[in-house]
């Protein structure tokens, strides 16, 4: 299963965690770990996951690879709006573009994480 662990995370606390996998790499001890996209703010993290934008990965995690167009249709929006959230999807790295034009999800699971403590 692939995973992505979706939180909010100052940069302090992401030099950290990789600083920690890289000793944990030099030591030899790879330890299998999801995939891990911060976002420095949950105001910026809730910018990107959208409840459309949600309903959008669901159904292109069901489908398959697809062209926006047939995605656009397969969710009865607009193309524009579709693309719209595909760009930003992609920026976020929840979703990619394969060779041929098609997007798709590469995460069969994406964790999101949410603290009411962390700093704005």
């Amino acid at each position: 299963m692939s995973e992505v662990k979706v939180h909010v995370e100052d940069l302090d606390a992401f030099a950290r965690r990789s600083l920690d996998m890289s000793r944990r790499l030099d030591r030899g001890e790879p330890k299998a770990q999801p995939a891990h996209i911060s976002f420095e703010t949950m105001e910026a993290l809730l910018k990107v996951l959208t409840p459309g934008r949600w309903r959008l990965l669901r159904r292109l995690r069901a489908d398959g690879p697809s062209s926006i167009r047939a995605l656009s249709r397969a969710l009865g929006r607009d193309y524009r709006g579709v693309h719209g959230d595909v760009m930003a999807l992609i920026e976020a790295e929840l979703v990619v573009r394969g060779e041929e034009g098609r997007v798709s999800v590469p995460w069969s699971r994406i964790t999101a994480e949410m603290a009411l403590d962390t700093a704005a």
